[in-house]
């Protein structure tokens, strides 16, 4: 009698184990991007991603900066050292980006 209900609990014990386990299916972006990792090419980036300023600091005027960017405050408060918070950057709508 304690064989078959000691078996019935240790496949009781079973079933979470198998449920962590399984794997859901991957979306359709998450299996793109495993196969361009696989086939060591780069996938190409979102065009809504924000673009990284360019650091070309101390400018104090966008006619310092490349074509197609402004200079920008890049920080919150301006520091106590004296020094520039002011950088080239690409604008966004138009505008500096906002920094908070």
């Amino acid at each position: 009698m304690k064989k078959p209900v000691l078996i019935l609990l240790a496949l009781f014990a079973l079933i979470p184990c198998a449920q962590l386990l399984a794997q859901p299916a991957p979306s359709p972006e998450d299996a793109q991007f495993i196969a361009s990792l696989e086939a060591g090419t780069q996938a190409q980036a979102p065009s809504n991603l924000v673009p990284a300023p360019s650091f070309v600091t101390g400018c104090t005027s966008s006619s310092q900066c490349p074509t197609g960017q402004l200079c920008c405050m890049m920080c919150g408060n301006p520091p106590d050292d004296g020094s520039s918070c002011m950088a080239c950057t690409t604008p966004i709508n138009g505008r500096c980006p906002k920094v908070v």
